[in-house]
């Protein structure tokens, strides 16, 4: 009876040893987040709070245009009064008085065209060519040139129809002539070309511009000097917006 004892006691020893290291491991899990006290659980990650837009860089960005933008092609023409005087492309002739041809102020038809585009609402830059000519006292004169074309809005701002009004400048080279009958009396093969203006687009249909437009332009050479003045009529295709 004692051996049996002793063997049952043995027995239930072996089996707690064998249970021991569940227990422990047991006792050292974590407790299920239901059951963990609130200081225990750990808070939830809290994204950080949107930054507020910085008015300095808000101002700085540059506002999308609503007037032009894109590809320009205009036209324009109308009225043309011209004087014009100038020698022979001959440099024995230049300057020589028996030489000269003077043609006093002539009037006829003349007009431009250009192809560029919109930097800004503002400020436009193209480059195309203008032409015309005129008869006076049995002489005729004309001529032309390509320029690089400048075409800006410093009142855009103020809005209303400031937004419309505008001036240019031309700058290029062409060439000039002065003929009587057939026979060429002056000539500016090379002259240099400058010019002024100034304009209003008040009317649009889709994405044209309609409006007055009043243009000088002085083409001058060592031979030839030569004035030009078209009012008229523009007409502008803006690409957008």
């Amino acid at each position: 009876m004692r051996r049996w004892c002793l063997l049952r006691s043995a027995l239930a020893g072996s089996l707690l040893l064998a249970a021991a290291p569940r227990l422990l491991a047991a006792d050292e899990a974590p407790a299920p987040a239901a059951l963990q006290s609130p200081a225990a659980v750990p808070p939830a990650a809290v994204p950080p709070a949107a930054v507020p837009a910085d008015p300095e860089q808000q101002a700085s960005e540059p506002a999308p245009p609503h007037r032009r933008a894109g590809l320009v092609l205009g036209i324009a023409g109308g009225l043309l009064t011209s004087s014009a005087r100038g020698y022979p492309n001959d440099v024995a002739k230049i300057d020589v008085p028996q030489y000269e041809a003077h043609m006093g102020l002539g009037v006829a038809m003349g007009g431009a065209f250009w192809l560029g585009g919109a930097l800004a609402d503002w400020l436009t830059v193209g480059i195309g060519a203008f032409g015309g000519g005129s008869e006076r006292g049995g002489l005729r004169g004309s001529g032309g040139a390509f320029t690089v074309r400048i075409e800006a809005f410093p009142l855009f701002y103020r809005g209303g129809h400031f937004e419309n009004l505008g001036v240019l400048f031309t700058a290029g080279t062409g060439g000039y002539s002065i003929q009587r009958g057939k026979e060429t009396v002056a000539e500016g093969a090379a002259t240099s070309a400058v010019g002024l203006g100034a304009f209003y687009e008040p009317w649009r249909f889709w994405q044209l511009s309609f409006g007055p437009q009043i243009e000088y332009s002085h083409q001058f050479s060592d031979s030839m000097s030569a004035h030009t003045l078209v009012l008229g009529m523009r007409s502008v295709f803006y690409g957008g917006p």
